[in-house]
């Protein structure tokens, strides 16, 4: 689906003349998949809108890898903090699928802050999303094992995009960066991801497609992000089996 301008929650409620001018210096383009649409570390001289399709912000690590911080879908726009601090892109943006962007030169997005109010709130309130969207995913890294980790993305994304299915029980997750992508945006490796899935698939909470996972129960999903998953119960060391500890 294609969006437009006003589709962006910071800029919705603007009037139609405000929008026209703001396309009026706008730059479209399309990029196919695999195509990069900023470099980090490159200058953040637009706020990049991205209208159609979905992206992947990675970094390089010291060592050379590449590290996903996230997959994201249109309509969303990109490095708002670089923009207001002229600053530089922080990450690198590559189409996963063929997109449709806009570049909003610098000059006209602090203009339009300045003189709309409206703006401005919608503007802070996307920053505070971003900031608490990043302490749950740095807890989720400290506190949560793997397959809760794997459950709270599938409910976010899922929330985020919810195609659903049948029933508000069912939707699909894309896995635009498939299962490695997954792990990356949560710390796991792609192998500790798939035992996940599967662990699930088996408890018949989801169903793994071909490039998706399909949420078969929703609410047990998100009962395993926030809970865990159950763990076998064990025995006690040199505790016969099927005698209880202080038995005669």
């Amino acid at each position: 689906m294609t969006y437009t301008l006003a589709d962006l929650p910071m800029l919705g409620g603007l009037g139609e003349e405000r929008l026209r001018g703001l396309a009026a210096r706008a730059r479209r383009r399309r990029y196919a998949a695999g195509q990069v649409l900023c470099t980090e570390g490159d200058p953040a001289d637009d706020l990049i809108v991205l209208l159609d399709g979905r992206v992947k912000a990675a970094r390089v690590s010291a060592e050379g890898r590449e590290v996903v911080l996230a997959v994201e879908g249109a309509p969303v726009a990109f490095d708002k903090t670089a923009l207001l601090v002229d600053g530089a892109h922080r990450a690198t943006r590559t189409a996963l699928t063929a997109v449709e962007v806009v570049y909003l030169p610098r000059a006209a997005v602090l203009e339009l802050v300045g003189a709309e109010p409206s703006v401005a709130a919608r503007l802070l309130r996307t920053l505070a999303a971003t900031v608490r969207d990043l302490d749950e995913r740095l807890l989720d890294a400290s506190v949560r094992d793997v397959p809760s980790r794997v459950a709270a993305w599938l409910v976010r994304r899922g929330t985020a995009s919810w195609s659903t299915i049948s029933g508000p029980r069912r939707y699909r997750v894309p896995l635009d960066g498939g299962q490695a992508g997954l792990g990356a945006e949560i710390g796991a490796t792609r192998v500790s991801v798939n035992r996940a899935l599967r662990a699930f698939e088996r408890r018949g909470l989801i169903e793994i497609g071909t490039g998706e996972v399909i949420v078969l129960d929703g609410p047990s999903l998100a009962h395993a992000a926030a809970h865990g998953t159950p763990r076998a119960a064990t025995r006690p060391a040199h505790q016969p089996a099927g005698r209880r500890v202080g038995s005669p």
